[in-house]
């Protein structure tokens, strides 16, 4: 018997020993993590809690030589919904398909949607956008955004260029420079608990969005917008396909106006003139005659100099001494090189000029015979 109970006390004690220490450990572990991992803990259970919604920056606008706004921002609204907040799926479905033009379909598929936050309509009207928060349906995020808008349409259309949906540049300068216009976007954080619903006693943090820079460029809109009709008079009068006019300072070489018409309007890029657009065009087919319309001639393609060079060759010739300005010339309407006849661009010819007649005439036949 007390061999039994000698047994019993020492198996006890060597348990309660293992307990302590499993306990010393335990307790060491929770120290540790407490006390010198709190940083790091704390941190992640506040992402863990924190959901993020982004804040768009204002994209940094376009002025001409003069000062004029040539490309802007307009606020528009982004619908969300917050699946783990919905109290009235049935209402929420019908109100934003009523008031965004949507299927009930495509509205309860994401309304149904487990997800943190998911994103019903982008580029809402402002208006609209305040008519669905004063339904206030609980779960439903209006958020206001920025969509870019150009007051003047088609104007210098393929040397702005636009934006796309998250209000990126595409083309022309607003792709150049997408780098200081697009500012920085701003962040709106909220608490939630372990459902994901929204804490409203600890309200939320903002981190304010930083917008872009503005970009003022040479053109000016006044003979940017003269240089476009005398294009489209043109290609009216000569029946062509495509006009390009660019006018430069000689001063210091800046573009005053670069017109290639026909432009299409910045306001709706996506849209394809009625000649081009048609019924059974397959996606591909879609996005080459869309490039061909937003393809700007004067920078992309490649042609001959024709009479600018005359100026090099002007310059040539008199440097040179081959010519002076009072020396004359007739033109008889073309010139003959070997076996080919070159016309003069007036078929019945100039007759008697000076030098500086015939560079004023743009003279084919006196540029090629004192070369």
């Amino acid at each position: 018997m007390l061999k039994n109970k000698t047994y019993n006390r020492k198996k006890i004690v060597t348990i309660f020993f293992v307990c302590f220490v499993i306990f010393l450990v335990l307790g060491g572990r929770l120290v540790y993590l407490m006390v010198f991992q709190s940083d790091y803990y704390t941190e992640k259970a506040k992402e863990l809690h924190e959901r993020e919604r982004s804040i768009k920056a204002a994209r940094g606008r376009i002025l001409d030589a003069n000062g004029t706004v040539i490309a802007d921002n307009k606020t528009v609204c982004t619908i969300s919904v917050i699946h783990n907040q919905i109290k009235e799926p049935d209402k929420i479905v019908q109100v934003l398909s009523k008031e965004l033009d949507l299927s009930e379909e495509y509205v309860q598929k994401r309304v149904e949607k487990y997800s943190s936050i998911e994103k019903i309509k982008s580029n809402v009207d402002k208006e609209k956008g305040d008519a669905i928060r004063a339904y206030n349906l609980e779960g439903v995020k209006v958020d206001e955004d920025y969509k870019r808008y150009y007051p003047y349409d088609s104007l210098a259309s393929k040397v702005l260029g636009f934006t796309g949906g998250d209000n990126q540049g595409i083309i022309g300068l607003e792709v150049k420079y997408e780098e200081y216009l697009r500012g920085k976007d701003g962040m709106i954080l909220t608490m939630t608990d372990a459902r994901g619903v929204e804490l409203d006693a600890a309200g939320e943090e903002r981190i304010e969005p930083v917008p872009g820079n503005d970009l003022y460029i040479s053109l000016d809109m006044n003979i940017q917008s003269y240089a476009t009709q005398l294009a489209k008079q043109v290609m009216e009068t000569k029946e062509a396909e495509r006009v390009s006019i660019l006018v430069m300072n000689p001063q210091n070489g800046e573009i005053m106006a670069m017109a290639d018409v026909p432009e299409f309007n910045l306001n709706d890029p996506y849209t394809l003139p009625e000649t081009a657009a048609g019924e059974g065009l397959t996606e591909e087919k879609k996005q080459e005659l869309l490039n061909a319309m937003w393809r700007n001639g004067c920078i992309s393609d490649t042609y001959e100099p024709g009479s600018t060079f005359k100026i090099v060759t002007a310059a040539a010739g008199l440097e040179g001494g081959v010519v002076t300005t009072e020396d004359q010339f007739s033109c008889p309407g073309y010139i003959m090189v070997e076996d080919r006849r070159i016309r003069c661009h007036k078929t019945t010819g100039h007759g008697a000029e000076n030098f500086v007649q015939a560079t004023m005439n743009s003279c084919k036949p006196v540029f090629m015979e004192f070369i």
